[in-house]
């Protein structure tokens, strides 16, 4: 009897866990759907009403700043996310406060260190970064980024602990609906680049103000706040150093990649891959906004919890972001050529082989740097990038030489199943983990046969690129919902998994109900047959 209750709880922690990260996903998707339309318009503002040069020496002038912001944070915001998630699950809200305080006061002094620096090397850095002595005066209004972004990402990360989604995406939201009011207006009114900088910095100290605001809020919820965190802080910079490490190393290989690009290929060729990455994004709406609801989702359950909870997070998530990904790369010609015309015709193809490294996904690409953030070891997602760029750095080198950018792509491949392949044994091997490897080979096969119907609409279709996109989702949709079942993917059992976790997402409901309602009929015409 007793194990029985125990067990009943633990699916219902479980459940309740995956509700939240259901309906935290669904939030962070439009909030970051929304901030990346108010950031796309905000962009194409200012380039026309600049001009090509001085959009130029805007670019130029939010380098230092960003360079100076690395040396930020060292990965506190991220531990605020693990123990604020860990304290409140335990009902040990009493920690909650102190730690938060030693987070924020450790980000800002490490901020105003950096700040003070940038001030008083601004015309050095100005000239050694972008080799524009001019520009000081513009660099020194963008320092100011120094002190208020780090803060905000810090006040971001502390309500995706108390499970804030709809906080956390309304900070990007408003800073980037300032910002494309802001900066153009202030270009407008005469202020030209330095007015764009100038609005930039105000349109994130309101994204600030948003985060801090949201943050007090939850903190004044809290009763029996006065408390001792105890030697949280040295817990909290050993956790997040190597989530710092391993996010400095990515920027590094961004960095390492224009480098390459440049090295080896034409103008005209990186400006094919740029506009494919831009189109990256399409996918990353999904897989983004998944990965970070899951972080705090696992700090807050036990370990045989933690273990379901993985085991259905790659699968569901699979089933969302490589369809996504499939339907993206059959379609890339009509996405690119609609936006950008038809002179970038080597973008589809960077696409498609872009869009490979989301197939990961199957494996738990999207899940395991959340599992390893949400259970503290940290320290894999750093060895997991070591891994990555120690095959991504002399694989571009040698493939981008003799393949150009098709070669990069290829190394970026390379690197993502070799942070992904040593993720997953670390967690097969260490903690025990499983992945229903049949479902995640069915759910790539249902996204490949699903689109099957839309290639005639990918290769000959006469209709105009917008009708010709809207008639291909709508077909692939119904053709991968067909699949699903039909390839024994889904059982009755997940739906009614499925149907529970988005409850709560009111706006999803009527979706889920026909999606389900469709599914079910399927699977019972194939029951009927036996």
């Amino acid at each position: 009897m007793v194990r029985v209750m125990a067990s009943k709880h633990a699916d219902d922690r479980l459940l309740a866990a995956a509700e939240e990260a259901a309906g935290g996903a669904f939030h962070l998707f439009w909030g970051g759907s929304l901030a990346t339309v108010l950031s796309a318009v905000c962009a194409i503002l200012i380039a026309r009403l600049l001009g090509p040069e001085q959009y130029g020496i805007y670019s130029l002038a939010l380098i230092v700043p960003g360079f100076l912001m690395l040396f930020t944070d060292y990965g506190v915001s991220q531990a605020l996310t693990r123990f604020i998630a860990l304290y409140m699950s335990r009902n040990e809200q009493h920690r909650v406060i102190p730690l938060l305080r030693k987070g924020l006061a450790l980000n800002l002094a490490t901020c105003f260190i950096m700040f003070l620096a940038g001030l008083i090397l601004a015309e050095p850095l100005t000239n050694l970064l972008v080799n524009r002595p001019g520009m000081a005066h513009l660099v020194r209004i963008a320092l100011i980024l120094v002190l208020i972004y780090p803060l905000s990402t810090a006040a971001g990360y502390a309500l995706l602990g108390f499970g804030d989604m709809k906080g956390y995406a309304m900070i990007d939201v408003v800073r980037q609906a300032a910002r494309a009011i802001l900066s153009p207006l202030m270009i407008v009114l005469g202020f030209s680049v330095a007015g764009a900088v100038a609005g930039y910095v105000i349109a994130f100290a309101f994204g600030l103000a948003v985060g801090l605001t949201q943050t007090y809020r939850r903190c004044r919820r809290i009763k029996n706040s006065k408390g001792s965190s105890g030697n949280v802080l040295h817990s909290m910079i050993a956790y997040g150093m190597p989530l710092y490490l391993s996010n400095t190393l990515n920027s590094f290989v961004t960095t390492l990649r224009g480098i390459i690009l440049a090295y080896f290929t034409t103008n005209v060729l990186i400006g094919n891959f740029n506009t494919a990455m831009n189109f990256a994004v399409l996918i990353t709406l999904v897989s983004s906004p998944v990965a970070t609801a899951l972080f705090p989702a696992f700090s807050k359950l036990g370990s045989s919890e933690a273990h379901a909870m993985f085991t259905h997070s790659v699968k569901y998530t699979a089933a969302l972001i490589i369809p996504s990904a499939v339907f993206v790369s059959a379609m890339s010609r009509d996405l690119i050529f609609l936006l950008y015309g038809v002179s970038y015709s080597h973008a589809p193809l960077y696409l498609t082989l872009y869009a490979v490294t989301f197939l990961f996904a199957a494996l738990g690409s999207t899940v395991l740097g959340s599992f390893f953030s949400g259970v503290g070891d940290s320290k894999v997602n750093l060895k997991a990038t070591l891994f990555a760029v120690g095959i991504f750095v002399p694989s571009a080198a040698a493939l981008t030489s003799i393949l150009q950018v098709e070669g990069l792509l290829i190394a970026i491949i390379l690197a993502t199943a070799a942070s992904t392949l040593y993720s997953l044994m670390v967690a097969t091997c260490r903690y025990s983990l499983k992945i229903d490897l049949k479902s995640s080979a069915g759910i790539c096969l249902a996204a490949v046969v699903a689109a099957a119907p839309i290639a005639p609409l990918a290769l000959y279709s006469p209709l105009p690129r917008i009708a010709n996109l809207a008639a291909a989702a709508v077909l692939y949709l119904i053709a991968y919902l067909t699949a699903v079942p039909l390839l024994r993917i889904i059982t009755r059992e997940d739906l009614e998994t499925l149907t529970r976790i988005f409850s709560k997402v009111a706006m999803l409901q009527p979706i889920v109900r026909i999606i389900s309602s469709y599914e079910n009929k399927i699977l019972g015409l194939i029951n009927s047959e036996k």
